[in-house]
């Protein structure tokens, strides 16, 4: 496994650890996981920076980094040569890509020594991502690769199901291990064997909406149900056959669909965006674009915009630009400056190139057309939180009925024939 994948599921299974108590087991992981996170949240892509101690407080907090975690994620980063701490406790930190910081945090595990429970995790996370495996086999596989003990064996396998880091369906005959990268590669292989289990009517309900994303690139989740109905829809966003992406404001939520390989053109989409920053990026530029009024700054024309932002060249200044793209300003996406004739309108600036770089290409080339953006009738409002596709399936499944989750069985099964 290459470094750039072994580090996006050390920030993917720490993204779900940050609310479990007690996983004792797994501390170097999270410790890498968060030290990624936060020197992700730090950096710029193609420069230096510099950031005082209390914008460091304020990027450790949406970086899920506690106050008795931050002393030591510091030191972790300063030991890498990733970042330079001052005596007032403010960083300095060179540029630093999305694929660099997936390589940085595979290195940061590697070097506290994980135990073989920790490196099993992770092997056994990568080895369901092609296709579903049943549990014998993978209980063997890993106590063969990883010599561990059945207790440990039997440990692995009880807090992998606990906490989630990897889904699992019980059949009749067998056990059944997947994860929401099933999609992710291969795609088309693997819509046809889920395609063969099912009824006619829902094979042309399916097809309908793969020929609209294929042509628009992405469409509201209220559409898709309208085509595919409830159940079938739940079904397929179960074993992540589609994304759904999230955006909200403090008074409302809504959801868009776009296909789970969108980011294959251009290399493996598990790293590609394994920290969802492209995603929210374009997510975020679209609410300002359809919320806005023109007279507060509008966007009229998406790909221009990300064009010239990462060229280097500021945008604005706008009441908007400093309303509706918060969540980009958490995550140090973009930097804002104050204009200076009038306190409440603002420029933009691109500070991760490398992102606005991969969401241009996917806007231009990829299944996220501008069309897309501005004919959907998705929502619309100034963006303070981003829940990416892989949290929003946890949580889908986890409010599963029994009967939904048979349906996800019934497609499972197919893939072990």
């Amino acid at each position: 496994m290459n470094k750039k994948t072994k580090g996006a599921w050390l920030i993917n299974h720490t993204k779900k650890l940050i609310d479990i108590t007690g996983a004792y087991d797994f501390e170097d992981v999270e410790l890498a996981g968060k030290s990624g996170l936060f020197l992700s949240n730090l950096s710029a892509s193609d420069m230096e920076s510099e950031i005082s101690n209390d914008k460091v407080n304020a990027i450790a907090k949406v970086s899920n980094v506690k106050k008795t975690e931050i002393d030591t994620i510091k030191k972790v980063l300063e030991r890498g040569n990733y970042i330079d701490v001052a005596k007032d406790g403010s960083i300095s930190v060179l540029g630093v890509t999305t694929a660099a910081v997936l390589s940085h945090t595979s290195d940061i595990f590697d070097n506290t020594s994980p135990t073989n429970l920790q490196r099993a995790l992770i092997d056994l996370s990568e080895h369901v991502s092609e296709q579903p495996k049943n549990d014998k086999t993978l209980r063997e596989y890993i106590s063969d690769n990883y010599s561990l003990s059945s207790n440990d064996t039997n440990n692995l396998f009880s807090q992998v199901d606990e906490i989630g880091f990897i889904d699992h369906e019980n059949l009749q005959e067998e056990k059944l291990y997947f994860n929401g990268n099933l999609f992710k590669r291969d795609d088309i292989q693997k819509t046809q064997i889920v395609l063969s289990s099912l009824k006619r009517e829902d094979i042309a309900n399916i097809s309908e909406v793969d020929e609209l994303l294929s042509t628009t690139g992405c469409l509201s989740k209220i559409k898709v149900e309208q085509i595919l109905g409830d159940t079938l829809m739940s079904k397929l966003q179960s074993i992540g056959f589609y994304d759904l992406n999230e955006v909200s404001n403090a008074s409302e939520t809504q959801t868009f669909v776009t296909k789970p390989s969108a980011f294959a053109k251009f290399g493996n989409p598990f790293e590609e965006d394994a920290l969802d920053l492209a995603k929210a990026f374009v997510s975020s530029l679209y609410y300002g674009m359809n919320f806005s009024s023109y007279g507060r700054g509008k966007i009229t024309m998406l790909q221009a915009l990300i064009k010239k932002l990462v060229r280097g060249f500021e945008v604005g200044p706008a009441t908007a630009i400093g309303e509706d793209y918060k969540i980009l300003e958490l995550k140090r996406v973009i930097e804002l400056r104050s204009h200076s004739s009038s306190s409440n309108m603002y420029y933009m600036t691109l500070l991760k190139k490398d992102i606005g770089e991969l969401a241009l290409k996917v806007l231009e080339f990829g299944d996220a057309a501008e069309d897309t953006l501005l004919k959907t009738d998705i929502y619309s409002g100034n963006v303070t939180n981003y829940i990416g596709p892989e949290e929003k399936r946890t949580l889908h499944r986890k409010k599963q009925t029994g009967l939904e989750k048979k349906n996800v069985q019934d497609i499972l099964r197919t893939f072990r024939k």
